[in-house]
């Protein structure tokens, strides 16, 4: 008689990328909030180039925000379903994300408001609700859901997880500068142990242009 063993489940060093996803877009949501009051105070009116940036930077995250949400709804909630079970409620993660979608839509459309007449104080208050919003239900997701991911979810199931995040979304221009940027040298030595050497060079590739965008925004 033979035993089939386990399948090695997911461990924390497994979910890096996924808290690293989380630490850009509370990272830029916050940034960008900040941006906006100051512009709509008059303190920075973000003029010329760096109001386009600004634009750019909106767009974005809000595309960024959006497909980590349709991934999770799509592709790890079944697998959470599959694995998991009555263990974990999904529902009110569900609710935070019906809910966003509207506010990253308004984002948007205030945005362009906002760069066509000057009427700023829209903007910042909804960029300021998108961090509070983004720091409430990431906080609770990683509190909630890591665990039961960790207990429960195979690391190929995980995998695929990742490939789905991988795709789409506003790609790797956006995405891996600001992987270097907010990664500390050890969890970017982890990330990166494995990776193709084209990605890793086309990651280097992109980061000058990042690096000057942020700096034209950070003044």
């Amino acid at each position: 008689m033979t035993s089939t063993a386990a399948p090695a489940l997911t461990t924390d060093t497994d979910l890096l990328g996924i808290r690293i996803a989380h630490r850009i877009m509370r990272r830029d949501a916050r940034l960008l909030a900040g941006l906006a009051a100051a512009w709509a105070d008059g303190s920075d009116p973000l003029t010329g180039r760096r109001r386009r940036v600004f634009g750019a930077w909106i767009e974005g995250l809000c595309r960024d925000i959006h497909h980590h949400h349709a991934t999770e709804d799509d592709v790890l909630w079944p697998v959470l379903e599959r694995y998991a079970g009555a263990e974990v409620d999904l529902a009110p993660l569900s609710d935070d994300h019906a809910a966003l979608d509207p506010v990253l839509d308004d984002i948007r459309a205030t945005f362009t408001v906002a760069a066509a007449d000057g009427r700023v104080g829209p903007l910042a208050e909804r960029l300021i609700h998108l961090t509070d919003l983004l720091d409430e239900h990431i906080a609770e997701e990683e509190r909630d859901l890591f665990p039961v991911i960790r207990r429960y979810v195979p690391q190929a199931e995980w995998a695929v997880v990742e490939k789905a995040a991988q795709r789409g979304g506003p790609g790797i221009r956006y995405a891996l500068p600001r992987i270097v940027d907010v990664a500390t040298e050890e969890e970017f030595a982890t990330m990166t142990a494995s990776a193709p050497k084209p990605l890793l060079l086309v990651m280097k590739l992109l980061l000058p242009r990042y690096r000057r965008e942020k700096k034209v925004l950070c003044l």
